[in-house]
């Protein structure tokens, strides 16, 4: 019942997101990481581990290095997978945190290999909006 209420919320947000497109450089403007998780190739990776009969919480943190507020606009969320943005804005030198759920009951057994994607917008000083995108690889075993 609340995998429901959190998928419907999270439709309820990606309906009335909207993206920008940025006239930055790179440089400029610093890339978000996650902590709380180990990089991989550039991607952060969430280890679940064995996920048995109850649903299993991970939480992470997104660090906002800029000197923007920064919105996370849209979400990917894979099949079976629930996810709560604690932090919708995240405020400049602050951090934000995400928690990602594994529900058995929703997920075939096995292993599971599957990527979160999160994309965020800030506005520059100079008015310029600024889109930023970023992965979490979910990983683990469902029995």
């Amino acid at each position: 019942m609340k995998l429901n209420h959190i998928s419907t919320l999270l439709l309820f947000l990606l309906v009335f997101a909207f993206s920008g497109y940025s006239q930055v450089e790179d440089e400029e403007v610093p890339m978000f990481s996650f902590s709380s998780t180990r990089s991989i190739g550039g991607k952060a990776t969430l280890d679940f581990g064995q996920v048995k009969k109850d649903a299993k919480i991970l939480k992470f943190e997104i660090p906002n290095n800029s000197k923007f507020d920064v919105k996370i606009d849209k979400i990917s969320i894979p099949e079976g997978v629930g996810v709560i943005v604690l932090n919708e804005v995240i405020k400049a030198g602050s951090k934000g945190e995400i928690v990602v759920i594994i529900n058995p009951e929703y997920m075939k057994s096995g292993t599971f290999n599957k990527d979160l994607t999160i994309t965020t917008v800030s506005v520059d000083g100079k008015g310029v909006t600024i889109t930023k995108t970023g992965s979490v690889k979910l990983t683990g075993q469902v029995l």
